[in-house]
């Protein structure tokens, strides 16, 4: 995952509490590249750059070092949210102007 993405402006941003109590932050960021593995052992739709509209999952830690650490990536701003709400659970709430989909 490219950690220059974590900078991008968020699509989809909210706050999740570490250890349940801690609050961090979560964002989605919109991109035309996703990235593929570059393992010449995948197949070429996983190894090979696609350039498509993709979203890639970013979340803050109490450490802080690295301010994000990547969380995954997705084809659309749904999946993408899914992702993290079944990673973070009911810790996890949306920025309410941020709330829609795509």
């Amino acid at each position: 995952m490219n950690h220059d993405l974590a900078d991008a402006p968020a699509v989809l941003s909210g706050t999740w509490l570490y250890a349940g109590d801690t609050p961090c932050a979560v964002k989605i960021v919109s991109h035309h590249v996703l990235y593929g593995t570059g393992d010449h052992e995948d197949p070429p739709e996983i190894a090979d750059d696609q350039e498509v509209e993709c979203f890639y999952i970013y979340f803050s830690t109490p450490a802080g070092q690295p301010q994000w650490v990547g969380g995954g990536a997705s084809t659309s701003l749904t999946e993408a949210r899914t992702i993290v709400e079944q990673k973070l659970g009911s810790t996890l709430t949306w920025h309410e102007k941020d709330s829609g989909t795509r």
